[in-house]
């Protein structure tokens, strides 16, 4: 008898001034390590040395992140602590990067994301520039992630609606799975399917004065990990990823000079396409609504330096990006 495995993250711990705490998680949760790296952006460590210092780390690696030219490096200082627990501390770039050189040496890792920005906290996806070029790679999830509310929310509103919108996003990643599903006969993963759009459900009832609370934090944190484990279940990012990310990183490749944060673009791909492309006035409206009440309307005309008529020249380089049945097929 035939049964897919996946792994679940050994521990998930979230809340406020918890890093400090880090050794005593641990064993609370059976994980036992000779040693600690941490792994993270100078910048980075300098703001949080004082939490940082008191968690015993046998080493401390600093990088830049988000590149492929610093993996034969980082893998090389890992190999010298093979019994170490390696922990990723920082933003996607850094977690990224983590995630790709930690499974490449088959060494054991936590993630502890500086800010709430996109799903690469726990995810099965590692997205690093090579060549001047953005690529993803399949990589092991991480066995642990720690969310400190008191480090997240002490970065950028904009970082954080990022996060809503990327998770967010699954609603559409989801229709165009299903679209696939009803044009193509694509099968369709239930318990991927059903994780990803209720990682997104409990975001609704937020407001931007909501985004620094607990609450609100909590509910993104296991959003995205929720978001995550849908992918490590179908083996594919089908929920997580449609038309929308198409988009976003066809900005990234053809127009890199245009590029700004991955959700920003991936809210404007989705709140356009929703308003556009497909044809439900309903949800439509409830992105409209949800968007303008949580602040990404705001934040999106900021950053976003498209045009909503710029969008149709978008779509062919988009349908390049990845072979992968969407809406934008059917136009």
């Amino acid at each position: 008898m035939f049964y897919r495995e996946f792994k679940s993250p050994a521990i998930v711990r979230s809340g406020d001034h918890i890093i400090e705490d880090l050794d005593e998680l641990l064993k609370s949760s059976h994980l036992y390590f000779p040693s600690k790296i941490l792994v993270t952006q100078e910048n980075l460590f300098q703001i949080f040395k004082h939490r940082l210092n008191v968690c015993n780390f046998y080493d401390m690696i600093f990088v830049k992140g988000g590149s492929t030219d610093e993996v034969p490096g980082l893998i090389e200082q890992m190999k010298r602590t093979p019994e170490a627990l390696v922990v990723a501390f920082g933003g996607g770039s850094v977690l990224d990067l983590v995630k790709y050189c930690a499974s490449k040496n088959d060494s054991p890792y936590i993630t502890v994301p500086s800010t709430l920005s996109n799903d690469a906290v726990y995810s099965c996806v590692s997205r690093l520039t090579n060549n001047g070029k953005k690529t993803s790679y399949g990589v092991q999830p991480p066995m642990g992630i720690i969310v400190d509310f008191d480090i997240v929310r002490q970065s950028p509103k904009e970082l954080l609606l990022a996060g809503v919108a990327d998770i967010f996003s699954n609603f559409s990643a989801c229709q165009d799975w299903l679209l696939s599903h009803n044009n193509t006969g694509e099968t369709i993963n239930e318990i991927a399917f059903m994780l990803a759009k209720q990682s997104a459900y409990p975001l609704y009832d937020y407001t931007e004065k909501d985004l620094t609370t607990n609450k609100f934090l909590f509910d993104l944190t296991n959003g995205i990990i929720t978001s995550g484990l849908s992918m490590i279940i179908s083996g594919n990012t089908r929920g997580t990823s449609g038309s929308e990310h198409l988009i976003s990183h066809a900005i990234d490749e053809f127009y890199p000079n245009h590029s700004t944060i991955h959700g920003i673009q991936v809210g404007w791909a989705h709140r356009y396409i929703q308003n556009h492309l497909r044809r439900d006035e309903y949800e439509a409206n409830r992105i409209n609504v949800f968007f303008d009440r949580i602040g990404l309307s705001d934040v999106i005309e900021q950053l976003i330096p498209w045009k909503d008529d710029d969008f149709n020249m978008l779509i062919p380089f988009a349908k390049q990006i990845r072979n992968r049945y969407t809406i934008f097929d059917t136009l």
